[in-house]
């Protein structure tokens, strides 16, 4: 039992010489990336303070830009939109007419809802030939 707890012991201890080269390996890595770092920072900073005057005098030009791209962008969207919902009506048109019901309602005849269009259709059409016919007779009296 004593020698299993000293083998453990042994492992789980590690040398000035591990632990110093450790070190210096995490140098020899994390070094150069810091440094890098802190150049990215000193030129985004630089850059930032070199051009911020150019910012200011170009801001309202930038401003109304930046308008025109939304409008541009908005209007891709309506197009877009209004391209999806016209093939998918002309898809529903030519399945009606192929007969194809893939969603399962919308057949037959509407319980003769196509023929009382029909019938209003027909009385509306009437009632304005006799509407103008009328309108005629009036204006040629007067």
């Amino acid at each position: 039992m004593e020698i299993q707890h000293g083998q453990q012991q042994q492992q789980l201890q590690t040398s000035g010489t591990k632990v110093l080269l450790a070190a210096f390996t995490g140098l020899a890595i994390g070094g150069p990336l810091v440094g890098l770092m802190g150049f990215s920072f000193l030129a985004s900073v630089t850059l930032l303070v070199l051009s911020s005057p150019l910012l200011l005098i170009f801001i309202p030009l930038l401003f109304f830009a930046g308008f025109v791209f939304v409008g541009a962008l908005a209007g891709f969207a309506v197009a877009a939109a209004l391209a999806f919902a016209g093939m998918t009506t002309l898809g529903w048109i030519f399945q009606e007419l192929a007969g194809i019901r893939l969603l399962g309602f919308g057949g037959g005849n509407g319980g003769g809802m196509v023929e009382r269009l029909k019938d209003k259709g027909k009385d509306w059409a009437d009632f304005l030939q006799h509407g103008t016919e009328q309108d005629g007779r009036i204006s040629s009296r007067g």
